[in-house]
């Protein structure tokens, strides 16, 4: 007679095995919430994986100016030495000095042209109207000052123009200084007191 003792349990075992891949399975199907925000999670991780990664921002980094050239510099060198701004410094080798109408049509233009046509402005005009011409700057009379250059004039009328210019501006001054000394009454001048009668002058 045989012994089924061995065959039951291979089928045992087997059976076991398959029970439990079924209840696995069952487990997977039972729980559809995990299974879909399994497949969210793959979702994004292939959105968020083809997203060009985030640029850093640069650190702060000090401004540094770009360097002169070397034939830049070489100019800038001879314009310092010269005592001139660099964009007269071509004038300033080829005649000398800036002409006339050149700086006055940059004091027009206003700005760093007029700052540096001042500059070069002082140098040429006679020595007795640089008092008016510092006037002129602190005061901004800047259309007074441009109506001493005349275009196609010799440049010797415009030193004549300046310094009738300050002619004016010399009795200007002194006729605002008298007008001032004759408006202030003198100290000692005799005022009436309550009777009509002079009052002695005060010491």
């Amino acid at each position: 007679m045989k012994d089924h003792r061995h065959n039951r349990k291979r089928r045992n075992c087997y059976d076991r095995l398959r029970a439990r891949y079924l209840t696995a399975g069952r487990a997977r199907r039972a729980d559809p919430a995990a299974s879909a925000s399994m497949q969210l999670l793959a979702i994004f991780a292939m959105i968020f994986g083809r997203l060009p990664s985030p640029i850093t921002a640069p650190a702060n980094v000090p401004y540094s100016p770009p360097q002169l050239s070397p034939a830049a510099a070489q100019r800038s060198d001879m314009a310092r030495r010269l005592g001139v701004p660099v964009r007269y410094l071509d004038l300033t080798l080829s005649q000398g000095h800036v002409p006339y109408s050149v700086l006055f049509d940059h004091i027009r233009h206003g700005g760093v042209l007029r700052r540096d046509a001042m500059i070069q402005l002082r140098k040429r005009v006679p020595e007795e109207s640089l008092d008016w011409l510092d006037d002129i700057q602190k005061l901004g009379r800047w259309t007074e000052l441009v109506r001493c250059s005349v275009p196609k004039e010799p440049e010797e009328q415009t030193d004549i123009r300046m310094l009738s210019a300050t002619l004016l501006w010399i009795e200007e001054t002194k006729g605002q200084s008298k007008s001032k000394i004759s408006s202030t009454p003198p100290s000692n001048v005799e005022e009436p007191n309550a009777d009509g009668d002079p009052q002695k002058p005060k010491p």
